[in-house]
């Protein structure tokens, strides 16, 4: 019993004197290294913005962007960035049968032919209804 504790006890006196801090390296690098930023890249990008008034007063701001011809992208599909109530979300063009539809995993926006539009969350509840494209003062 007397060896067990006094080896235990050597164990411990061992370890807790041990100066060589092994964890504190991993954290030194990860501090030091900087994170990873992306440039956009606004020279293969062209687009505009539209504003759009819709019931009850809502307003509906887009900006649509279209890599030029000439960029290295396989498959020209249409983005545009949606800002409604503070929120800015991007949106890609998807396959519709009533106009232009845009869609990211919150928001739906539907152009229709008749020059409405409708912004609905990912469950279906209409955020937007009724908006129409106001003219841009230039």
């Amino acid at each position: 019993m007397k060896t067990t504790a006094l080896l235990l006890l050597s164990a411990f006196t061992l370890t807790a004197c041990n100066t060589k801090m092994v964890a504190q390296a991993p954290i030194d690098a990860m501090a030091s290294s900087k994170p990873k930023t992306t440039n956009l890249d606004k020279t293969v990008q062209i687009g505009f913005a539209a504003r759009f008034q819709c019931k009850d007063d809502k307003i509906v701001r887009i900006v649509r962007n279209t890599p030029k011809n000439n960029s290295k992208v396989v498959k020209a599909v249409e983005t545009i960035s949606l800002t409604f109530n503070n929120v800015t979300e991007k949106l890609k063009s998807t396959v519709s049968q009533t106009g232009k539809a845009y869609t990211s995993i919150h928001w739906h926006w539907v152009e229709r032919n008749n020059g409405t539009a409708t912004l609905t969350n990912a469950v279906g509840d209409i955020l937007a209804d009724v908006c129409i494209e106001q003219a841009t003062s230039q």
